[in-house]
């Protein structure tokens, strides 16, 4: 990502600030269970001369395959006495593994010399300011998805059955989005919970690791018009970053003023994106027709044909929200 050096540092900061965390809290825990579990520091010892042993039968003209074999057999059956007494006294087995916010990269941010996907992402929270975007999934996501604000006449055709759908594809597309990827278009009048619904496929995906980066149609355009007219050097490598995260949810296509410029750039992510195999969500307010009407062939031909389409219908469900918490 586009980060400065000051940018940089910092969040590499924040990683060693986690494996010093991490460090000290077994180190605390390693004093605790030694303490109930005197037997347990003998054990340890003896991973340590199993693993000299090793190396001298190898010295010794053992082959290398024998002596690993040996060394792993032994290793083995102490991992398994280990846990059993630290059960017996009361300890979880991984009592003593260190607590690592991403088992990935073990709070490195790095794996095999490339940046984790959870570098990745809290880079793009530094660059795109979404820290905030945070604090908006804790309460926009599939569990406060709630069906009863939709009105239901009972029939298959009601907003609260067409809701139902929605969530239903937006929860598969999220369940198969790793193999899978893909492209989805939600479409609905003011209101509806298209927002609240991509807010949903962001929170559940970010918890799975995956990169997401979360624009108003407005601001996309605004961060595009910068980096070309006004030359700021942290959006010098935005394309790429745009282009390239796992997940670009554009929200409420279709309220900026459109013209030949926002019409060029979102024809360009859009492809790039679809040629880079790249996932995209789009909100918007606009039916089809009108979508067709404001924006190139080029660009709905492409929306139209890879992209599927989720309607949500109805009255302004906030406005409803609010009259019912009055």
């Amino acid at each position: 990502m586009a980060l400065s050096n000051e940018q940089y540092d910092a969040l590499m900061r924040q990683y060693n600030h986690k494996q010093a965390r991490n460090n000290q809290i077994v180190a605390y825990r390693t004093d605790e269970v030694y303490s109930a579990i005197p037997k347990l520091s003998e054990l340890d010892a003896e991973v340590s001369r199993v693993s000299v042993s090793s190396i001298n039968a190898i010295f010794n003209g053992e082959s290398i395959d024998a002596a690993s074999a040996a060394s792993r057999r032994k290793l083995k059956e102490i991992k398994n006495r280990r846990i059993k007494l630290m059960e017996s006294a009361g300890f979880p087995a991984d009592y003593l593994e260190p607590p690592y916010d991403c088992p990935d990269c073990k709070d490195t941010g790095y794996i095999d010399g490339k940046r984790c996907h959870c570098f990745k992402q809290a880079a793009i929270n530094i660059v795109y300011r979404q820290s905030n975007l945070s604090n908006i999934l804790a309460k926009e996501n599939f569990n406060y998805f709630d069906l009863s604000v939709y009105d239901d006449d009972h029939s298959t055709s009601s907003p609260r059955a067409t809701a139902q759908i929605a969530l239903e594809r937006a929860q598969n597309f999220v369940q198969h989005f790793k193999e899978k990827g893909g492209n989805l278009l939600l479409l609905g009048q003011t209101g509806c919970g298209k927002t609240f619904l991509s807010n949903c496929i962001a929170k559940a995906l970010l918890d799975e690791g995956i990169s997401v980066i979360y624009f108003t149609a407005s601001n996309l355009f605004k961060v595009f018009e910068d980096q070309t007219f006004k030359k700021k050097d942290h959006l010098d490598d935005l394309p790429d970053q745009i282009f390239d995260c796992d997940l670009l949810i554009i929200d409420d296509l279709g309220t900026e003023f459109p013209n030949n410029f926002k019409i060029t750039k979102l024809f360009q992510c859009l492809n790039e994106r679809l040629l880079r195999n790249k996932s995209t969500v789009i909100s918007t307010n606009l039916s089809l027709e009108e979508m067709r009407d404001t924006y190139s062939e080029r660009i709905t031909s492409r929306v139209f044909s890879y992209y599927d389409a989720i309607r949500l219908i109805g009255d302004d469900i906030r406005i409803k929200k609010v009259m019912m918490n009055k």
